[in-house]
């Protein structure tokens, strides 16, 4: 049985898929299982991931219908066979050593999850020779409070970071715990914060295994959409639903949840669709979209502006009342 099950969701993928695997394949640790999920894509991906498996067995093409990237990764994690489990985008590569250090943080400390950074480059981006780490000289911070450390030291509900794809998951600490099929992008913000509420322990580092690959056609660079604020729309819902409204988050917790909340929705659904819709033909229609879905939520008890403090707050009542050239000088 391996030791890790890596879980690459694919749609499309071919542009980078090559240098994404070839960078899996390097691996100085060797005992991993490559779950590529290839997500009713329509190019190349089937035929990429296939000579990569008849190369290396542990390279594995599995096929569903297209259905989003958080199925796939349910997907993944359901036919997984390691106790420890990984995410990778298709786009992005794994330093040689990425396995190697989050395997020794995990079992090192004896953690329900390992993290590290990752460092972001240009859509061209080879993979050239990389530093060399000496994992035991390296400095790590273990934590018994991950969920309160997501939080700390930052101001008016930010959280810390939600990326899934930089981590490595003891399978049976998170446990239960999935991707929500109707979100995308916001789904990993689901996910982490069910991850963090849940474990018990986790061990990071500031060093960079990761190459996480700025491309043009990421989720995050095709601008703020009627998708964009719906998806972010329903990962509130769902974060309110399952901490706040079931009762499951209590005390300090369920207050860090609130204004985690807060937080988030005014970004995602007020101050970016203010300041970064250019188009003057549409931004009308869009902000409307977007004050029917902050409407909802507000009326629902999900959203609560009070906590952002007065300037986002009065920010927040000029927007749900569709003052919104007067809501932009406030946020």
């Amino acid at each position: 049985m391996p030791q890790i099950s890596l879980i690459i969701p694919l749609y499309n993928a071919e542009k980078y898929l090559e240098a994404c695997l070839a960078s899996v394949a390097r691996q100085s640790f060797r005992d991993f299982e490559v779950l590529c999920i290839n997500d009713g894509s329509s190019d190349r991906t089937e035929e990429i991931v296939k000579s990569f498996a008849e190369k290396d067995s542990r390279f594995k093409l599995i096929n569903q219908e297209n259905a989003g990237c958080s199925a796939a990764r349910n997907h993944g994690i359901a036919v997984s066979e390691a106790p420890y489990i990984a995410f990778l985008d298709q786009d992005d590569m794994l330093h040689p050593q990425a396995f190697e250090a989050l395997y020794y943080m995990v079992t090192r400390f004896n953690a329900d999850v390992a993290a590290f950074k990752n460092k972001t480059v240009s859509d061209d981006f080879v993979m050239g020779e990389t530093q060399n780490y000496d994992l035991e000289k390296q400095e790590y911070k273990f934590s018994t409070t991950p969920f309160e450390d997501f939080f700390a030291g930052r101001k008016n509900g930010r959280g810390g970071s939600v990326l899934v794809w930089n981590r490595l998951y003891n399978k049976a600490a998170v446990k239960g715990l999935d991707f929500p099929v109707n979100v995308q992008p916001a789904e990993d913000t689901i996910y982490t914060l069910k991850v963090l509420f849940q474990i018990k322990s986790m061990v990071s580092t500031d060093a960079e295994f990761l190459f996480y690959r700025d491309s043009s056609t990421s989720v995050m660079n095709q601008g703020k959409t009627d998708k964009y604020v719906k998806s972010h729309a329903l990962a509130a819902q769902v974060i309110y639903e399952y901490f706040i409204k079931s009762g499951l988050a209590e005390g300090s917790r369920r207050e860090l949840i609130n204004r985690y909340l807060a937080r988030f929705i005014f970004k995602s659904l007020i101050s970016q669709p203010l300041r970064l819709v250019r188009d003057k033909k549409r931004r009308r229609e869009f902000w409307n979209f977007a004050n029917a879905c902050v409407a909802l939520l507000y009326q629902g008890g999900a959203y609560c502006p009070r906590l952002l403090g007065w300037r986002f707050c009065l920010a927040s009542k000029l927007f749900l009342n569709k003052h919104y050239q007067m809501a932009r000088l406030f946020v």
